[in-house]
């Protein structure tokens, strides 16, 4: 690929390569569409790439990192977000006089069609003028593109958290539309402890009260706190 012009390939869901200026790039085709790099696996890494099983897609997502795969976790459960590839794009330009490659690591579809671009970085990795020099290069092709552009570094560890909890009733299969619903009517109007709603809820479904409240939170039929550890005191209002 020439670098007069900042240039990106991508591929399809079927596989196929498609090249063309960045300005050109289809989003919402490169969204669905597979890596164009796999993160390497092997014996001794230090970082530990594998598959997530994302409920937006309805597939995996791959990760490099488990920085990586806690931002994935977030984006996962994000009601604004409704497409994830990750490794979706190898891009190639000019940068100052020399020629910059880049493989970002994720691209998001956002639900009013704007579309980031997200880079997953530990916090010190920045202080390296080579790192930031790259990130910095990357952030302005993608602005200029009219694209968003993030360096992620990582989140508190109870929102993360309490998001993974969540994640366990996310799957349709296992609680399906109407325990949500069913959920998301149980709560008065001005809220209840999750506690209470999950004793209230235990009357019309034994034994699936605790994963229909998760599921709702995770759906966004229900809010409560995610900064603060989830217990039965946790204030649960209807979304």
């Amino acid at each position: 690929m020439g670098t007069a012009v900042t240039r990106a390939m991508y591929r399809t869901a079927d596989g196929l390569e498609r090249e063309a200026p960045l300005a050109g790039i289809d989003a919402l085709e490169a969204v669905q569409g597979v890596p164009v790099r796999i993160p390497p696996s092997y014996a001794g890494q230090s970082n530990y790439p594998g598959l997530f099983w994302s409920a937006t897609m309805r597939a995996h997502v791959v990760y490099e990192s488990r920085l990586e795969l806690s931002w994935l976790w977030l984006a996962d459960f994000d009601s604004h977000v409704v497409g994830i590839a990750a490794q979706p794009l190898y891009v190639v330009g000019d940068d100052g006089g020399r020629t910059r490659t880049r493989y970002p690591d994720f691209l998001c579809v956002m639900a009013e069609g704007r579309v980031v671009v997200v880079d997953v970085k530990p916090e010190e990795m920045l202080k390296k003028p080579a790192v930031r020099e790259s990130l910095d290069w990357t952030a302005r092709v993608m602005q200029e593109r009219g694209w968003e552009y993030l360096v992620w570094m990582g989140a508190p560890k109870t929102t993360l958290r309490n998001v993974r909890l969540l994640a366990a009733a996310r799957r349709s299969a296992l609680v399906g539309p109407s325990l949500i619903e069913a959920a998301a009517e149980a709560c008065p109007p001005g809220g209840a402890a999750l506690g209470h709603l999950q004793q209230e809820l235990r009357r019309s479904l034994p034994g699936a009260a605790r994963s229909a409240i998760f599921a709702a939170l995770w759906w966004h039929r229900l809010s409560c706190d995610l900064s603060t550890p989830l217990d039965s005191r946790t204030w649960v209002t209807r979304a």
